[in-house]
């Protein structure tokens, strides 16, 4: 019957959506653990995590972008040593995916096809990660005197995290899942 093959439908895109989701944590996961320490700071990585998020979020939305930043760099907190940052990076991880996500989708030209709206949502998540990282460190692990020493490690991956707005856009040309984006 039609609701039969309705159901059936809904019940794969589902699937589909929890398999992505679950691939785009485990990306985001593995890429963190590809680090350097930033001299000075209390917790400070460098590391290619940020640029697989930005990807991810710019590429395939919002909820890819706040899913696999919340979850993939929080667990890789967890799993890492960093436990003390895991509930910081989890918020800011998961709000900078999603507002990321949300700024570079363009109702004419698609989600993260437009370079414009990829570098607003980049300067935006880079607000976004800074001040919350700054808080979060000054509110609950150190001072805000000592969060400051921070931000530099933060700006730089940042800086790497640029390459995410060229990778979104080239990630059109290839035959990809964006179909299956919302």
């Amino acid at each position: 019957s039609c609701h039969e093959w309705e159901w059936k439908a809904m019940r794969d895109r589902d699937i589909q959506r929890i398999v992505l989701s679950a691939l785009f944590v485990t990306l985001v996961f593995v890429a963190t653990f590809i680090n350097v320490p930033f001299p000075g700071a209390a917790g400070g990585l460098v590391h290619l995590g940020t640029v697989v998020l930005l990807t991810i979020a710019m590429r395939y939305g919002k909820e890819y972008g706040a899913i696999a930043g919340g979850i993939g760099m929080g667990l890789f907190d967890v799993m890492g040593g960093w436990m003390a940052w895991a509930p910081g990076t989890f918020i800011v991880r998961l709000l900078m995916g999603y507002v990321v996500g949300f700024i570079a989708y363009d109702p004419v030209k698609g989600q993260g096809q437009s370079i414009v709206k990829n570098i607003i949502a980049w300067l935006l998540g880079l607000i976004i990660m800074v001040v919350g990282y700054y808080l979060y460190e000054a509110l609950f692990l150190t001072t805000f005197e000592a969060a400051i020493l921070s931000i530099p490690g933060n700006i730089i991956q940042f800086a790497i995290g640029f390459a995410a707005v060229f990778i979104a856009l080239a990630l059109n040309r290839v035959n990809d899942i964006s179909r299956l984006q919302n």
